[in-house]
């Protein structure tokens, strides 16, 4: 979708239609929609046709330059709101030009309708909740809608925010091309995206500064991977593990390490899921999906920095090869792991990749999972857990986290509780010896056994990766989130 900033009024717009925002007892709008478009607008105000109800959308037809336009009045609030809101609005407006087939649309940037301003993001948060909201899923369907918006014209009579505009909201559609396909991974069914596939998919992208690198089975068994052999044998499809290394400050050493949890489907193994639980287990790789998502963007916008990304991919099948409770597991570390639960697979795979991650000895390490249920019970489905042995990592990344609507909570790194993942015949057990209780901490602490004391950021998105019920921002389903905090997390603090 292109977007574009232009110094004029909407009364010169050549777009099939023009969104007007207004507030209550807003002051006149001609220095942006020309006299005859602010002429229609106030009668429509004064009249019982628009009450001003919050996220009150309105639409009419005006003759502008001898063609009929659709004109839409959106009511925003009088006082700056925070960027969600705006995001939320957004959202609405998506789906009412998908219902109306609007192709093209111009829009006054809200920042020249507020006289004070702390920054321009509201513009730009509004777009955001757009692509947000465009977004469907429908390649299984046999009527799928091949509807897709193809200019938004941002009006203003501003020289700093064109400029500002110019610069910053162009990149916005390179950012939703990849959540779209971050989105369109996790939605996939496990039949079309098992690990060998998933790889393939990463390959494709391959360039000559986005190196992919794919371990099969044979290389994970030769060079010792042995949690994710072992998670990943009883399938017949067979895990591989993904390396992706981005160059993006060839002359420098310092890196950052990305790791992401891969299960393509996560049966449970030999501790089977229950009906109720299993049904959406093709998204139990949106970890991997997204860290793909954000070195992929990093890659595209040609940012600053060295990233390495480590991708185990498995299927948790049953079967006779399965791997199985009171096995004892030698990981790449060379730590022994008993199993007590073959359903906590994720931390067996990621501690792998984790251990590897530490070889290039990076600046930091981040990992994105859908790790466990705890989560999602101790912060339900809009809320990630955060986790971090470093206290100014997980400030920075909080800092972030709520203008961009990707909401985060750290939890704590107990130490009192590492003595409940301690084997009594083996270094480690993969569940705690006490059940029930602090499930999310239990296996953030695991993971932290294989990150060397790097600094590490830990990402339990297992609730807002994939939403059953319409969120009012992310909508249904595959929502890509983290990627856009995670990439602005890297572009702030690790690019040059």
């Amino acid at each position: 979708m292109k977007i574009v900033c232009r110094k004029k009024t909407a009364l010169g717009s050549k777009k099939e239609a023009i969104l007007i925002p207004v507030f209550r007892n807003i002051e006149t709008l001609k220095p942006l929609t020309g006299k005859k478009l602010d002429e229609e607008i106030k009668k429509i105000l004064d009249s019982d046709f628009f009450n001003f109800e919050e996220t009150e959308i309105k639409s009419f037809y005006l003759e502008i330059n001898k063609k009929l336009k659709k004109i839409y009045l959106m009511s925003i609030p009088k006082e700056i709101e925070e960027y969600r809101e705006y995001m939320k609005l957004g959202n609405k407006f998506a789906e009412i030009v998908k219902k109306d087939k609007i192709y093209t649309f111009s829009m006054l940037a809200f920042e020249d309708l507020y006289s004070e301003r702390k920054d321009f993001n509201y513009t730009k948060s509004f777009v955001e909740g757009i692509y947000f909201g465009l977004y469907e899923f429908d390649k299984y369907k046999s009527d799928s809608n091949d509807y897709e918006l193809e200019e938004i014209e941002i009006i203003t009579n501003s020289n700093k925010t064109k400029k500002i505009f110019d610069s910053e909201l162009p990149l916005l559609d390179t950012i939703f091309k990849n959540i779209y396909i971050v989105r369109d991974l996790v939605n996939t069914p496990h039949s079309d995206l098992y690990p060998e596939k998933f790889a393939q998919f990463i390959k494709s992208f391959e360039t000559d500064r986005l190196k992919v690198t794919i371990l099969n089975y044979e290389d994970l068994v030769k060079e010792e991977f042995n949690l994710i052999v072992a998670v990943g044998k009883g399938g017949a499809n067979k895990p591989c593990l993904v390396k992706i290394e981005y160059k993006g400050r060839p002359e420098s050493k310092d890196n950052i390490a990305l790791v992401g949890k891969g299960v393509t489907f996560d049966s449970g193994g030999m501790n089977l899921k229950p009906t109720g639980h299993i049904e959406t287990m093709k998204t139990d790789m949106a970890g991997a999906a997204t860290v793909f998502g954000i070195v992929k963007t990093l890659h595209d916008l040609e940012e600053k920095v060295n990233v390495y990304c480590y991708l185990p991919l498995v299927e948790n099948i049953i079967s006779n090869n399965s791997y199985k409770p009171g096995d004892i597991i030698k990981s790449k570390s060379g730590k022994t792991v008993e199993i007590l639960n073959t359903d906590a697979e994720g931390r067996l795979i990621l501690a792998d990749a984790l251990y590897e991650a530490t070889q290039t000895d990076p600046d930091v390490i981040i990992d994105m999972a859908t790790l466990t249920g705890a989560c999602v019970v101790a912060l339900g489905s809009y809320c990630a857990g955060l986790f971090s042995n470093r206290r100014f990592l997980a400030k920075n990344i909080l800092d972030l986290s709520y203008d961009l609507a990707e909401d985060i909570w750290e939890l704590p790194l107990f130490e009192d509780y590492e003595k409940r993942i301690k084997g009594d015949i083996s270094d480690l057990i993969n569940i705690a010896k006490k059940r029930g209780e602090a499930g999310s901490i239990i296996a953030a602490l695991f993971l932290q056994q294989f990150v060397d004391n790097y600094p590490w950021i830990h990402l339990d998105i297992a609730g807002p990766a994939y939403i059953e019920d319409k969120h009012h921002i992310f909508g249904k389903g595959a929502t890509g989130f983290g990627l856009r905090l995670v990439y602005q997390f890297i572009k702030k603090y690790y690019t040059q």
